[in-house]
């Protein structure tokens, strides 16, 4: 399995409202994009940021959803940068 996490840092109540809005649906959405195991959604104790951690079955699901229409309409038209500089990504060795 592949994880990637993507950190978004928050920068007011409103942007955490307007997140927390935007990702209430993901799971549901993304159980339809091939390869996808699982998605959280973590908030940092202290409010700064928020970690969306998403798992799929490999690196190549993950690099195919990025370029997929599906994600370009969950970010607003925009393509993904699968190696972007908020982005880390992880091999599942063990769960």
């Amino acid at each position: 399995m592949y994880q990637v996490n993507n950190r978004i840092n928050i920068t007011s109540p409103d942007h955490l409202a307007m997140l927390r809005e935007r990702f209430s649906n993901a799971t549901e959405s993304m159980s339809r994009v091939p390869g996808f195991v699982s998605f959280r959604l973590l908030e940092a104790e202290d409010g700064s940021h928020i970690l969306v951690e998403t798992v799929f079955k490999s690196k190549e699901d993950f690099r195919a959803w990025v370029e997929s229409d599906h994600f370009k309409r969950a970010h607003g038209g925009r393509t993904g940068d699968a190696d972007g500089p908020d982005l880390s990504s992880y091999y599942v060795r063990m769960t």
